[in-house]
């Protein structure tokens, strides 16, 4: 019984720990734990929206710094933006109730990648709670919880 206090306090992107540090600290931390971390589940939307930011970032980063230190200079820009692709696919795959590992069918030439958009891009996750933690589209109804 315990153990559920602990899953609803690290439902989603956010915490308890993060909702006493202010509107900006609980926005950096949480979008911190969204784009790096690699635990808990998010939904689609969570998904698409985290994968467009993080995309049209990466291109502007991409041409600022080609224009202004070159091209070798944006190599750097990769093994972070792989970072937070790898993250957002195991939460996806987590929501789904999949194990992380079905992440290496990317390897696979054309039929990987389509499996993949497929199950993280299309797929609803697996209702309810799940070996990888709570659905994050539940609400949380605690009465000690002040709405």
């Amino acid at each position: 019984m315990g153990n559920t206090n602990a899953k609803r306090q690290n439902v989603g992107i956010y915490n308890a720990a993060t909702e006493r540090s202010g509107f900006g600290g609980t926005m950096l931390k949480g979008l911190g734990r969204l784009l790096f971390s690699f635990g808990t589940r998010i939904p689609r939307s969570t998904f698409w929206w985290a994968l467009l930011w993080s995309s049209v970032a990466f291109m502007l980063l991409f041409a600022i710094l080609d224009r202004t230190a070159g091209y070798a200079s944006t190599l750097i820009l990769y093994p972070p933006f792989i970072w937070v692709l790898a993250a957002l696919a195991t939460k996806r795959l987590r929501d789904r109730g999949k194990s992380p590992l079905w992440f290496l069918l990317a390897l696979i030439p054309v039929l990987g990648m389509v499996w993949l958009f497929v199950e993280l891009g299309l797929c609803r996750g697996s209702p309810g709670e799940n070996q990888f933690g709570r659905d994050p589209l539940e609400a949380i109804h605690d009465y000690l919880t002040v709405a």
